[in-house]
């Protein structure tokens, strides 16, 4: 059961520290909006739970961020191609929204890129990482702080695939689709739709880009603080599937990845337990 904001606010108050194990404890259920950029900064190891050195590190992140260049006129270039890309993937009727109309939205998403791609040399640009930046953007306010949170969480991501390449999560998502979905599965190969065309950036970026931000919001909010971490997100999508399975079911080629590409809202408390109850009956008939 999801805590309440005064909650969260009388754990973040604490004078000395930060008790992490309990910030922990409470927000994998989900993380009220107006705390929720203070709670993953420190979930990402951004803020430090010593109080004492809080102010410290803070302003040694800002002087660190200002000093890496954040020019490259070729980048620049891809990213703004790529924003509308990103747009299109938004929706109206979300209830969070980046304002892609803002130049300072724009600039943070080009400025944080670029520094990303100076801080770490041998990085190549890609879509995925403006896709990955997204929810940072909607969520916290400096552009330090969505700097080191968004270093935080790719390295995370990066970890992660070090233990599984994204070849072999895609390989074990389809057979778990094909298992836990017989007919969906069918449906799909009969219509000729590809996961190329959709699971390859579900499991790559997170579903950053195809669920409405709120509930990106939210599930990271779960990802960033449960135990399995990201090595729930396999679940998670097959979880997705199986809520939309009949209408999807009904659909065309073209319907269907239309759907995939723009999931409609969705209750993300309900997908994650259903999710962990997945990955229960997988492991039960001896599948993981």
């Amino acid at each position: 059961m999801a805590c309440t904001e005064e909650e969260f606010t009388e754990l973040l108050s604490g004078e000395v520290y930060i008790d992490m194990d309990k910030l922990v404890a409470i927000s994998r259920h989900g993380i009220p909006e107006k705390v929720r950029a203070e709670v993953w900064k420190y979930l990402l190891g951004i803020s430090k739970t010593d109080k004492s050195e809080e102010e410290r590190v803070k302003k040694q992140q800002q002087q660190d961020y200002k000093e890496i260049d954040k020019n490259d006129s070729e980048i620049t270039k891809r990213i703004r191609a790529h924003l509308k890309r990103y747009q299109n993937y938004t929706r109206s009727d979300s209830r969070i929204k980046i304002d892609f109309q803002s130049v300072e939205i724009r600039n943070k998403f080009e400025n944080i890129i670029i520094s990303y791609i100076n801080y770490n040399n041998d990085i190549e640009y890609s879509f995925g990482m403006l896709a990955i930046l997204g929810p940072f953007i909607a969520t916290l306010q400096s552009e330090s702080d969505i700097f080191f949170c968004y270093v935080a969480m790719m390295k995370r991501i990066e970890e992660n695939l070090q233990i599984e390449s994204l070849t072999s999560k895609l390989s074990r998502f389809m057979m778990y689709f094909r298992s836990v979905l017989p007919e969906l599965f069918s449906h799909f190969e009969e219509e000729e739709v590809s996961s190329n065309d959709w699971a390859t950036s579900w499991i790559q970026n997170y579903l950053s880009c195809e669920l409405p931000i709120e509930c990106v919001l939210r599930l990271w909010d779960t990802y960033l603080s449960a135990q399995l971490g990201l090595d729930l997100h396999v679940f998670v999508s097959l979880a997705i599937l199986t809520n939309f399975s009949e209408e999807l079911l009904e659909l065309e080629h073209s319907e269907i990845l239309a759907f995939l590409q723009h999931l409609p809202g969705i209750d993300m408390d309900q997908i994650i337990a259903q999710a962990y109850n997945i990955r229960d009956d997988i492991r039960a008939n001896n599948e993981l």
